[in-house]
């Protein structure tokens, strides 16, 4: 019996990881703290999405159809609760984030992030 493989989805949290840093780069010469604000945003974003990914990928085949459905619930679960304790930690413990330049590195990695998914699920069909 064939098994179907995975799509390459680890590769969508490795160009977020890599756009990320080439933004904090750019930043950095306009000061440390903008430049950590957008690091910091855009980990808030990568690493809740690479747990479910972790989830959402760990079954495969139609006879794992209910462990697939509960790995999706638990993982979005967990994605929910890691940003917000994320968000939650940043804003409780760092008082130098720059609030603006770490929102828009959260929305700019979600933006990478479908772009980046819908190109590499096309490319595996």
């Amino acid at each position: 019996m064939a098994k179907i493989a995975p799509p390459p989805v680890h590769q969508v949290a490795l160009i977020q990881l890599l756009i990320l840093l080439l933004l904090s780069l750019a930043l950095l010469p306009f000061g440390q703290k903008l430049a950590a604000s957008a690091a910091v945003g855009g980990l808030i974003q990568i690493i809740p999405q690479v747990w479910f990914t972790r989830q959402a990928y760990r079954y495969t085949g139609a006879r794992q159809v209910r462990n697939i459905v509960n790995a999706m619930y638990r993982g979005e679960s967990g994605k929910i609760l890691l940003t917000t304790a994320m968000f939650a930690i940043v804003f409780r413990m760092a008082r130098w984030v720059e609030p603006v330049t770490l929102f828009v590195s959260f929305g700019v990695m979600i933006l990478v992030q479908l772009l980046s998914a819908t190109k590499i699920l096309n490319r595996a069909r």
